[in-house]
């Protein structure tokens, strides 16, 4: 939950601030979701739309180190099977263009 409202439930809120060029707000809700989700992911991966939502938030910004954070956060919190695919792709993209 966050503020009240699952996670889930969030994803159109985070596409609207993105529309209505509230990028802070919407990394506040990115955010609130990827703490959400690493609660309840049991042993599982987190859901990985949020990761890449507040990447994406900040190469807008022009936050280049805390877009590497956030895809590292999610990759050292993914068990190790299930760790390759688009935030590892986007992170690797990243660090090769260093």
């Amino acid at each position: 939950m966050v503020n009240g409202v699952h996670y889930l439930e969030l994803v159109e809120p985070i596409k609207q601030l993105k529309r209505e060029g509230k990028l802070r707000e919407a990394l506040v809700l990115c955010y609130g979701a990827i703490e959400a989700a690493e609660r309840g992911a049991d042993g599982r991966e987190s859901a990985p739309w949020y990761t890449e939502q507040a990447a994406i938030v900040h190469r807008k910004l022009g936050e280049r180190d805390e877009e590497i954070a956030v895809l590292r956060r999610w990759i050292e919190f993914a068990p190790a099977d299930r760790r390759d695919g688009r935030i590892s792709e986007r992170l690797s993209k990243l660090l090769g263009s260093s």
